[in-house]
């Protein structure tokens, strides 16, 4: 079920995050899914997907020349203040130490 999610997921970061679409294509109830995450994992279905985000996001931004907008835009986010704001706070780095791979 997890794995199920979690394929889910990678295949919706630009799309949006919504519980429901989320148990449906793992196969399961929006509650099993949410406990079934929380003992695996240690994290609720959207802070799980944040962080599948922020993965793709950091990824994007060390291996290509997408502006920070472009790659807000592939992850899911509206603009490039969000995406830099959510660095800052998750990873406590921004995006010019990212790139250069810090």
């Amino acid at each position: 079920m997890v794995e199920r999610f979690e394929s889910w997921a990678r295949s919706q970061l630009a799309q949006g995050f919504s519980l429901a679409e989320a148990a449906s294509a793992a196969g399961t109830s929006e509650r099993t899914l949410a406990r079934r995450l929380q003992s695996v994992l240690g994290k609720t279905p959207l802070s799980y997907f944040q962080d599948l985000r922020v993965e793709h996001a950091v990824h994007l931004l060390r291996t290509g020349n997408a502006s920070v907008d472009q790659v807000a835009t592939q992850v899911g986010y509206s603009d490039g203040a969000t995406l830099r704001a959510l660095l800052r706070r998750k990873l406590g780095r921004g995006v010019r130490e990212l790139r250069r791979g810090g």
